[in-house]
Formats: structure tokens, sequence, C-alpha cells
């Protein structure tokens, strides 16, 4: 069965386990670098919120096993569990006084999102460019994002410039950056699979840079005074491993790490282990403590 099938089969299962006053629709959605997924959109009478739910952790769990009755209850679960009890007044979207106290940015590939770019203000930087979003925090929304489009600069009457100025000052206020010691985090999050990391790997010195969500955090390395206070507790420039849209990895630059070896670790990592719509970039890249500049290592 391929997804598109399963999607169409989870539409009707869920809708009959929501009952009336619900409607279901299939939808694709464009994320990230041009990666389309299928998703499920639910509507319910008298609210003006419809959750997008995607589909792909429950196709997976489908295929091994999971029939689809049991994926809808699943599902219907975890909708009205994130579900708003009441909706939500949009309208303050309008102002953009009101817009730009939350509004963050991060970072994307050009090479791999020419189509998105065309219809949303961006701002190169070396070979990705910086997109903006507003974060959403809202009756119990927390987490969520708006992609800023061309259409909303254009309403409030705002150039690309202003939206980097508001959200490198608002930003690291509502998403404050965060350095951890890789290997304290991973211990942390998966217990048991850290026990066989070398006492050689741990002396490279890998700390993870990211936002306190630890989602689209790979834009941190651009806040005021980030990598400068990495680089100061290292006591040295820094390289930089794009290890995601959500989060880098930065190591000291006179530890004795090879270069061509690090280019082609990110080049296998990006292409077995990152889901392919938060690959951020191929490039390894160098903060000079010295100049305070970020640039592609060579």
């Amino acid at each position: 069965m391929t997804i598109k099938e399963f999607s169409g089969n989870m539409k009707q299962a869920v809708s009959l386990e929501l009952g009336s006053g619900y409607k279901v629709e299939e939808v694709s959605v464009d994320k990230n670098n041009g990666v389309c997924l299928e998703a499920l959109l639910i509507k319910k009478n008298g609210l003006n919120l419809s959750p997008t739910i995607y589909l792909n952790s429950y196709y997976e769990d489908h295929l091994d096993g999971e029939n689809i009755r049991e994926g809808a209850g699943r599902l219907v679960r975890d909708y009205k569990a994130a579900l708003p009890s009441e909706g939500i007044d949009i309208s303050f979207f309008m102002d953009y006084g009101r817009v730009k106290e939350r509004l963050a940015f991060k970072l994307i590939s050009s090479e791999l999102n020419t189509e998105l770019l065309e219809n949303i203000p961006h701002i190169p930087f070396l070979d990705l460019e910086i997109v903006f979003y507003y974060s959403v925090e809202m009756n119990g929304m927390e987490g969520g994002s708006i992609l800023i489009r061309n259409s909303h600069m254009e309403h409030w009457g705002v150039g690309a410039e202003d939206l980097m100025r508001d959200s490198l000052e608002n930003a690291p206020r509502i998403l404050p950056g965060t350095c951890r010691d890789i290997f304290s985090m991973m211990k942390k999050m998966c217990p048991d699979k850290t026990s066989d990391v070398t006492d050689d790997l741990k002396e490279l010195g890998l700390y993870v840079i990211s936002n306190e969500r630890l989602t689209l955090g790979a834009a941190v390395m651009l806040y005021p005074g980030m990598l400068e206070e990495v680089s100061e507790m290292l006591g040295s420039s820094l390289y930089i491993i794009p290890s995601s849209i959500h989060e880098l990895i930065v190591l000291s630059d006179n530890n004795g790490s090879d270069i061509k070896y690090l280019k082609d670790m990110i080049r296998a990592i990006n292409r077995t282990q990152v889901a392919p719509q938060d690959v951020l970039s191929d490039t390894l890249y160098r903060f000079d403590r010295d100049t305070g500049k970020i640039t592609a290592a060579s």
C-alpha cells in the first residue's frame, strides 16, 4: 500500500471515528527542501482552527503491522489531545506591530528551496537563506510556526531588512540559544546508546547549539554573541557542522580534526541519518574568533 492509498483509507477511518460535526480532508503539504508530505486536515464545526496531521509516522506503524482502525483511533486521540478548547482570533496577524513581538528566523538551503524562495522574503547567507516565521504561543499551541510570505510582507509594508532587524531582536528572547555537551545530551536522551562512545571521540569536545525548543535552532549561530561565547569557552575558533535545520555541532578548530573527514561525515549523515526535509547543508563552516566571521571551511 502506498502512502497515498493509506491516506485515503485513513481519511475514511478517521471520519467514522470522529462522527458528525467534523470534516476530514486529504492534503499534500510542501515542506522544506522540496519535500511533500501527506496529511489529513481536520475541521470541527464552530472552530476556526483546522490542525494538519502528518501521516508519515502512522504510515510507518501501519507497515509494521498496525491496522487502519487502530491507527485512526490513535490519530483521533492525538488530534483531540492537541486541539485547543476554543478558536483562535487571528486578526492580530494583520498588525505587524503585534506580529514582530514573536518574529523569529531560520536557516534553509538555497539550492534545495528555489521554488519556495520565490514566494517568501529571504536574505542570502553563504550557501543558505535566512527566512522568517511567527513563533506560535497561544491557547496551548506552543511550538507551532507560521512562515512569513511575500503577501504578508507586502500587506505590512515592510521589507526583508525590517524582518531581519526585528527577528534578530526578538528571537533570542523568545527562543534563547543553548549550548550543550553532545555526550551529556545523548546520555540524557538515549541512555542505552552511549556506552560504546570511545574516550577518543569524547576528547573531540563536541557541543550542540540550538534554541531551547531544539526546533529550527540552527539559526542560533547568527544570534549576537552566541558563537563568540562558545569560542571563548573553548579558547579557539570553531568548526560548525550543520547537522540539521534544528541544531549545529561545534568543535574547536585546533583539536587536530581532519577537514576532509568532517566534510565527508556531513555528506554521509545528510544522506543516511537526517530526514530530507531537515537537511541544512553539506558545507563545513568555520567561525574565526578574531574577525567574528563565519565562512565555508577550506
